[in-house]
């Protein structure tokens, strides 16, 4: 089980299929990318996604805020 820092908001690490990892990925309810910090959008397609889970930065972020959020999908 995901560990959530906000209401229904989850910072998670994702593994892409050709090995990058893009960390400090918010997801809401535990299901939808709404905001990476450092990107203006989504900066990989859902069907790249290999694997997501926590590192122990995610579960206790430091920044907690200033998140990017996008209302437009890929």
């Amino acid at each position: 089980m995901m560990e959530s820092f906000a209401n229904g908001g989850t910072q998670v690490t994702v593994k892409l299929r050709d090995g990058r990892e893009i960390k400090e990925v918010l997801v809401s309810n535990s299901m939808w990318p709404v905001a990476v910090r450092g990107f203006k959008d989504l900066p990989f397609a859902i069907n790249e996604i290999a694997d997501i889970f926590q590192t122990e930065e995610d579960k206790n972020p430091k920044q907690r805020g200033g998140w990017d959020f996008w209302d437009d999908w890929k």
